[in-house]
């Protein structure tokens, strides 16, 4: 039960931790942008951050892309918290969740309690609605 913190800097250069977020619904999304698929599933989190924010959700999204002016431009307008691995791929917070592939996601609760890992998004928007009354 409850997470294990994640301390990184985000793209405006401020060190954001996870477990800041605590009292929050939190979406702990592993992403890498230079993917092909990566644009389809920024249009879907906008959607969820979009309808859910204002009710307690946030996004901690975790860019495991090498390239950091790369990241920067694709992150530029996100609304929510954007952070960098350096480490990419082989990054011990990679390991620490037991990621085995990307993208992968976790739901966390308002009290710190991973709820939920990669459901399908259906699911995931069900989940955040519930979480968040």
């Amino acid at each position: 039960t409850g997470i294990i913190d994640i301390e990184l800097t985000d793209n405006h250069g401020k060190t954001r931790r996870l477990t800041d977020l605590e009292g929050k619904v939190v979406l702990l999304d592993f992403h890498v942008f230079a993917t092909e698929e990566s644009p389809a599933r920024i249009l879907l989190l906008r959607e969820l951050y979009n309808k859910y924010h204002a009710q307690g959700l946030e996004i901690y999204q975790v860019s495991l892309d090498p390239d950091e002016h790369f990241w920067k431009q694709q992150t530029a307008s996100l609304p929510w918290i954007s952070v960098r691995e350096e480490q990419g791929l082989a990054s011990p917070t990679l390991a620490i969740y037991n990621v085995q592939a990307v993208p992968e996601y976790f739901l966390i609760d308002r009290n710190s309690n991973i709820v939920g890992r990669s459901q399908s998004f259906k699911d995931v928007e069900q989940s955040i609605s519930q979480l968040c009354r």
